[in-house]
């Protein structure tokens, strides 16, 4: 087992419970076919990472994981995003590991090197936040657990990492930011990612 693990938050690909956003502007059908898209794309993308373990903390029912095989998957738990969050991070902690991060499927094609980074800032830091253009964040790590970063959070909004580094602050939790990146949930970014170089056009 390694010091480092890393947890992939995601939803089973099913009709109607996937990018709700987006579908409003793409269709029901063609969301869930980008969303598809991005949760293989982010697989890939992190089965580079060597040093990390790797889980995925899924939301839905798991039918078949074939697209899955590459590391363990646990349900998530919890009333909300922010509990759900914090249950995966103790129960990751709790199982050994030094310093965990979360990330979601929303980013397909984001630069293992931010990954990385903030694993290595962790060992002066004790938190590590990865903004998003969209007011939240798309990567949120601990070396211990700070539950309190996830509570009296409205997910969803635009002011979740304004709030979490407002809650950090006032808890005089120490913190580094990464460098902003962007997360797919409306036709813009989905234009985004596949005008870029990362698009998996296979899939």
């Amino acid at each position: 087992m390694n010091k480092s693990a890393l947890g992939v938050f995601f939803k089973i690909p099913a009709p109607g419970k996937v990018k709700k956003r987006l579908a409003v502007e793409i269709g029901e059908d063609s969301a869930l076919k980008a969303y598809k898209s991005m949760l293989k794309a982010t697989i890939k993308n992190i089965s580079v990472l060597q040093g990390i373990d790797i889980y995925g903390f899924y939301d839905g029912i798991l039918k078949d994981n074939t697209f899955m095989k590459i590391f363990p998957l646990i349900p998530q738990e919890g009333r909300d995003l922010g509990e759900r969050m914090s249950n995966a991070i103790t129960l990751l902690l709790n199982s050994g590991y030094k310093k965990v991060s979360l990330i979601g499927a929303d980013s397909p094609d984001l630069p293992v090197s931010f990954i990385k980074e903030a694993f290595i800032k962790l060992d002066s830091f004790d938190l590590v936040i990865g903004p998003s253009e969209d007011g939240g964040y798309y990567l949120i790590g601990m070396n211990k657990l700070f539950d309190n970063i996830f509570k009296n959070i409205k997910w969803g909004y635009n002011n979740v990492f304004k709030d979490t580094i407002s809650i950090a602050n006032n808890a005089g939790i120490s913190y580094f930011l990464l460098s902003e990146w962007y997360d797919i949930d409306d036709n813009t970014h989905f234009k985004k990612w596949k005008d870029s170089i990362a698009y998996p056009e296979a899939i």
